[in-house]
């Protein structure tokens, strides 16, 4: 979204902690069969908002130490472990538009400059995760 939303530092832990859980336990099922929608391939749902997904779990080892201090990074790694090795390599940094309202919004975006891609799909990842 393009505007503010105001939470505390507890309630945006709160939010992260429960996207990844959310996703955690997706990812696998989704990774079954390709995404139209989402614009990947059969096996390849690992590869939406990787790093994303391993920043969340680094901070909440941190933000959460007293009850998630290894917990998170450890479920992060069983369930990326499930991932077959040729998607390994994909990452898939940003969510693609999800109907026509929002791509002409990323066109107009675009139009006035913003560097947004046109390709939503996995693409390699170019750096270590």
């Amino acid at each position: 979204g393009r505007f503010d939303i105001k939470l505390s530092k507890n309630e945006w832990v709160d939010f992260i902690e429960l996207t990844l859980a959310d996703w955690l336990e997706q990812v696998q099922g989704a990774s079954e069969k390709p995404s139209s929608l989402f614009l990947w391939g059969a096996g390849e749902a690992y590869a939406y908002r990787r790093k994303a997904y391993a920043k969340i779990s680094q901070i909440l080892s941190s933000e959460r130490r007293e009850r998630l201090k290894n917990v998170t990074k450890e479920m992060f790694a069983a369930v990326y472990g499930t991932e077959n090795l040729s998607t390994r390599h994909l990452v898939q940094p940003r969510t693609p538009p999800m109907s026509e309202a929002a791509k002409q919004a990323m066109d107009a975006l675009r139009s006035a400059g913003e560097d947004i891609t046109m390709d939503f799909s996995p693409q390699p990842v170019l750096d270590e995760l």
